[in-house]
């Protein structure tokens, strides 16, 4: 029981109510109006008065009873009956880290990898995701959670920050401590160790958005970022908002990145191309998923059934005796 006090309650309330009535029986036999009648010996002797009078305290019987019986699973109902146990949830799931580029040459496509990113995780369910930003350095936005709707109202949010024209970029803090900007290569290493327990066999994806250029002295380089993924088991698939033939170096840049990312397992995308997000979330559920223990929580379920099927069949009985009792 939830609300264990309650049958308390109810157990004064009764006391009260009885009190009040005796009360107010003492007062009206006391009252100066009352008839007083002699030679009633001879009615009461007569068997239709004895029949009406017995079937009068077999109504008053059952109308306490019933009575009582309503208190007492109204006052069960009021205190919540429950029962309570513990739930320790297996799933099979995957991880998934989304790995965004947010330097200055990345500014005009992060809110479009943003809705892409949100569409994305619509499609997921039971994996774990989370997501990384970095520039020169690498910040943790929201770390891995089955809370999708936590998950698209973090994403949401920081799309909106970036696309208000008033925004104080305070979503960059701790972005900026490297050598340079735009570290690509240590922005992948720094996303494949947001897996926790690298060392148990799980799926893992890192789906890494970024233009490829570099602007600052990296601490490695993409190639060796992407051979740290593979090594640690992380599938990396490249999202390119840049892929682009127009100029040499452009393509030189998407061509690093696809190279990087296939070597890990993982795919290459345009960001403009719409098999994207069908094809990535078709890949990695196709990885075969490890199970895992979900944290415990406690379940308590209302058992009022049986209580409140009591409670409304003898109110309904006692309103018929009621009714019974006045003809």
């Amino acid at each position: 029981m939830l609300n264990g006090w309650m049958p308390l309650v109810w157990a004064g309330a009764l006391v009260v109510t009885l009190l009040i009535a005796l009360l107010i029986r003492s007062r009206r036999r006391a009252a100066s109006s009352a008839v007083r009648v002699a030679h009633l010996n001879r009615v009461s002797a007569l068997p239709a008065f004895r029949r009406a009078r017995s079937r009068m305290r077999i109504l008053l019987a059952v109308g306490i009873a019933l009575t009582t019986i309503a208190v007492a699973a109204s006052a069960v109902l009021s205190s919540r009956l429950v029962t309570v146990h513990t739930v320790t949830p297996e799933v099979h799931n995957r991880d998934i880290v989304l790995c965004l580029d947010t330097s200055g040459s990345m500014t005009d496509y992060d809110i479009a990898i943003l809705d892409t990113f949100i569409e994305l995780a619509d499609q997921f369910e039971g994996e774990r995701i989370g997501l990384t930003i970095f520039n020169a350095s690498a910040v943790t936005y929201f770390p891995l959670t089955t809370d999708y709707e936590y998950v698209t109202d973090q994403m949401t949010e920081l799309r909106d920050n970036m696309d208000d024209p008033t925004t104080d970029y305070a979503y960059t803090d701790g972005t900026l401590l490297g050598d340079g900007s735009s570290l690509i290569g240590d922005g992948l290493a720094s996303c494949t160790q947001r897996f926790d327990n690298l060392d148990e066999n799980r799926s893992r994806s890192i789906i890494f958005a970024t233009d490829n250029f570099v602007a600052g002295q990296q601490l490695v380089s993409l190639p060796q970022a992407g051979k740290y993924a593979k090594d640690n088991g992380v599938v990396v698939y490249g999202l390119n908002p840049g892929d682009s033939t127009a100029k040499n170096y452009i393509e030189e840049l998407a061509t690093e990145l696809k190279e990087t990312v296939e070597t890990t397992g993982g795919e290459y995308y345009a960001l403009s191309d719409p098999k994207a997000v069908p094809d990535i979330v078709t890949s990695i559920q196709k990885q075969e998923a490890s199970a895992m223990k979900a944290p415990s929580y406690v379940v308590r379920s209302d058992q009022p059934d049986l209580y409140l099927w009591i409670a409304f069949w003898s109110t309904i009985a006692l309103l018929g005796v009621g009714w019974r009792l006045r003809r």
